[in-house]
């Protein structure tokens, strides 16, 4: 059980006003507490929230807020803002904007939703305006509940991933304002065609993302938010999950997610016994949330669920799909079937009373049915696993199901793709959770079937939980039986095309390849250190190989190179020497491979197509390395406490280049009005604390999250380390 508890002196000002706490997530069965009294809560843990308090505050005393959150993981973990207003009309999720249709001129739709029984006049005004320019300026009154009013919009700043142009739009209601970022997009799911954004195909980059952030743990900022999707973005993704108003201001498309599970449980302290009693509330809070953000282009309800092994299953999906189009008909929506689990559990038929939760309130057949259950399978039969979904089983315990949806989901079940989209031509079809070494082939048949909107990798980024599954197991022998998860100190989930700090590895290079996104070739290395030993890869990850060859102490050693490239086949030198060509084509997974015995110096591939040399690049080792700071923040630090500087600790010599073999303990020291955040490396065996001062270095790299305090001033970062000297850093920060 957290609890948390504030005094806070509240204002007589607040007399005769609506006064409200918001809550973006508690996690979770949170309690709120005023003065003593239980005022209410949610359920869930993800789920925005809001209560009124306004009658149980003392005016101009001290009053005592309580939040309890009975949970097994991370409590208050986003912002909790103080809502005062001055009256209650507007209902919630009250004020809707629509772009129904978006070329030369933008069409419009305004909405406002208001709690008016007594048909009093209303005063209500919308502006929208870009750069200083309004492209609405509207105002009128109404005794009405329900308000809708279009308009058009000539010559309009189109969002999408490539353009995220956002307008600033205020809404007063009765004096009461509303102030958001709005983006002008049209969607449109068309067989034969694809998936339009503004009338232009898009096929989707995605890569799937979990809730924590890495050395911050589950503590979500806007700045952690902003620096996740532009890294992503900058490594050739498209489309991830959720962290909308960062996906918004940076272009990025979002598949909002409601649940991993429904009512069968998946883990022994999940939610799945609420689930009939908190479904609807979710799902309205769902797209009350997303509705005005421009990224969200997608709900998926479910993950890799097997309820739909039954009627009652059946029903509950429905229904589901149903809400997000009665709710928000401008969105599709998706549910992403695991299709080697569908076969194992769904019929063609499923059995039981549509009306009847199953009496152990469960479906498909419990933890042998589960994505663990799944996981487990494809460490250990991976050749077999991966053709199983090919058998038209697959098709005929699916077809009901997909039938209810606007995108059908296809979780490790690409094998289908071809077969069905000549089965069934009117599908829309998207790979909501893939193998990311199999993306080669996958994004073949992308650009092949218009109907195949584009995938999702399992993992885009790296996360923290689900222990081991993509890590190469150096400890392993050749008969060591295959397990999935590794036991502590392994943190880590290691299948992320980025570590938790947000470096890019071989799973990140090679999409780019396949995406057509990488114009230079990337040198990328096997760890030098461990070269030498057997391994047991995993489905999740066929490479942990990262970019680096600064190896000290490894003169000698079997190097694996790999250099990754869009071309055709690539020639690699090692300090001048040619060490050959080799194919680099999709067959080969865009890398063309290479073997030899480690020196220090310069390594440098260069790329080729048709025989001509189309990009070079070069890797070298490092020369005497010390601490080297990286402000990745271009600004000043804003005096909110809510603002965030990463910086990226290097051992590095003086041209940037990383020592990978000599890591060291860092200490960071904060001087001013901020304070050290987290420190931590991507290390996957992670014995350190992220909040403790003191970490080490892994592969030469560890980081650092600096948070603003309240007052103007210079924020000085002190690094220093047991054998690579010391360095620091001054960061502005203004009030």
């Amino acid at each position: 059980m957290y609890k948390y508890r504030k005094i806070w002196q509240a204002s007589t000002s607040l007399e005769s006003k609506v006064v409200a706490l918001s809550f973006d997530g508690v996690y979770r069965h949170s309690r709120v507490l005023v003065n003593g009294t239980d005022v209410g809560g949610c359920l869930a843990g993800w789920t925005k929230f809001e209560i009124r308090v306004d009658s149980y505050l003392k005016l101009g005393e001290r009053n005592t807020i309580e939040v309890h959150a009975d949970n097994t993981g991370a409590g208050i973990h986003r912002s909790v803002h103080l809502m005062v207003r001055n009256h209650n009309l507007l209902c919630k999720d009250g004020i809707r904007l629509a772009t129904l249709s978006a070329s030369g001129v933008a069409l419009l739709t305004f909405e406002v939703l208001l709690d008016n029984e007594k048909k009093d006049d209303v005063e209500v005004s919308l502006e929208l305006a870009r750069r200083g320019r309004n492209a609405i300026q509207w105002r009128t009154k109404t005794k009405t509940s329900e308000l809708k009013q279009n308009f058009e919009i000539s010559n309009p700043d189109l969002w999408s991933v490539e353009t995220p142009n956002l307008y600033d739009c205020t809404v007063v209601i009765n004096g009461d304002l509303y102030k958001f970022k709005y983006g002008l997009r049209t969607l449109e799911l068309k067989p034969g065609h694809g998936f339009l954004v503004n009338g232009q195909a898009v096929n989707l980059r995605g890569g799937c993302i979990h809730a924590d952030n890495g050395i911050l743990g589950a503590a979500s900022f806007k700045a952690a938010e902003l620096r996740r999707v532009s890294i992503m973005k900058k490594n050739g993704f498209n489309a991830i999950q959720v962290l909308l108003q960062a996906c918004d201001e940076v272009g990025m498309y979002v598949m909002d997610e409601f649940a991993d599970y429904w009512y069968q449980a998946k883990s022994k302290y999940d939610d799945s016994n609420t689930f009939n009693e908190r479904w609807e509330y979710e799902v309205a809070s769902l797209v009350e949330r997303a509705r005005n953000h421009p990224s969200v282009i997608m709900y998926s309800l479910g993950n890799e669920v097997t309820e739909p092994s039954t009627a009652y299953g059946h029903t509950i999906a429905k229904k589901l799909l149903d809400l997000t189009h009665k709710l928000d008909p401008s969105r599709p929506n998706t549910i992403a079937v695991n299709l080697t689990l569908a076969m194992m559990t769904y019929s063609k038929i499923p059995p039981g009373d549509p009306n009847t939760p199953p009496a152990d309130n469960k479906g498909g057949l419990g933890d042998l049915t589960s994505s663990s259950f799944f996981n487990i399978i494809a460490s250990m039969f991976l050749s077999i696993l991966r053709y199983i979904p090919k058998f038209n089983h697959a098709n005929v315990v699916t077809n009901r199901l997909y039938s209810y949806m606007d995108v059908a989901g296809y979780n490790y079940g690409d094998i289908r793709y071809p077969l069905d989209a000549k089965l069934h031509p009117s599908r829309m079809m998207l790979g909501t959770e893939t193998f990311p070494p199999d993306l080669p082939m996958i994004w073949s048949n992308v650009e092949k079937i218009p109907n195949l909107i584009g995938d999702f990798m399992w993992t885009g980024w790296d996360y923290l939980g689900e222990v081991g599954i993509g890590l190469h197991d150096y400890e392993a022998s050749r008969f060591t039986p295959v397990t999935l998860y590794k036991p502590w100190p392994h943190i880590v989930g290691g299948c992320g095309a980025l570590d938790i700090t947000g470096v890019p590895n071989a799973s990140a290079f090679v999409a780019q390849a396949c995406w057509k996104f990488l114009p230079q070739p990337v040198i990328a290395v096997r760890p030098l250190d461990v070269s030498s030993l057997y391994y047991k890869a995993t489905p999740w990850r066929n490479s942990d190989a990262i970019e680096g060859w600064g190896w000290k102490g490894c003169e000698g050693q079997k190097a694996y190179i790999e250099v990754i490239t869009q071309e055709e086949e690539a020639e690699l030198f090692l300090n001048g020497r040619s060490l050959g060509r080799a194919s680099s084509n999709q067959a080969n997974r865009y890398t063309a491979r290479f073997l030899t015995a480690y020196e220090p110096g310069e390594l440098l591939a260069v790329a080729y197509s048709g025989g001509q040399e189309r990009s070079r690049s070069t890797l070298r080792s490092a020369n005497v390395a010390s601490v080297k700071i990286v402000n990745e923040k271009s600004g000043e630090l804003v005096a909110d406490r809510q603002d965030l500087a990463y910086l990226e600790l290097q051992l590095a010599d003086q041209d940037g280049n990383i020592e990978m073999n000599d890591d060291d303990a860092l200490t960071v020291e904060v001087h001013g009005d901020a304070t050290l955040a987290a420190l931590g490396s991507a290390y996957y065996k992670n014995l350190g604390h992220f909040d403790s001062n003191v970490h080490k270095t892994w592969r030469g790299r560890a980081l650092a999250v600096i948070r603003s305090g309240s007052s103007s001033g210079d924020v000085v970062v002190t690094v220093s380390s047991v054998r690579h000297g010391s360095s620091s850093v001054t960061i502005k920060q203004r009030a």
